[in-house]
């Protein structure tokens, strides 16, 4: 199953990759990511991932990581 994830994290050394590494290891697999650095230091991240699990699950582990600021699932 195919899910998109927008999420706004602190832009900090390693963010992004706790992020995706937080994602694959949950199973999900990164079929496309497109992030953008804005003011204040902040980063928007858009995630397409495949994966059999809830994508739910998937957005409250991220929003336990110390830099990310908001998650939301994308509507289909």
């Amino acid at each position: 199953m195919i899910q998109r994830l927008h999420v706004t994290l602190l832009d900090v050394e390693g963010a992004l990759q706790r992020l995706l590494g937080t994602a694959e290891r949950r199973g999900f697999h990164v079929l496309q990511l497109h992030a953008e650095v804005g003011a204040g230091a902040v980063c928007t991240v858009a995630l397409t991932l495949e994966g059999a699990r809830d994508a739910e699950l998937l957005r409250r582990q991220l929003e336990r990581l110390h830099e990310v600021r908001e998650v939301s699932l994308a509507p289909e």
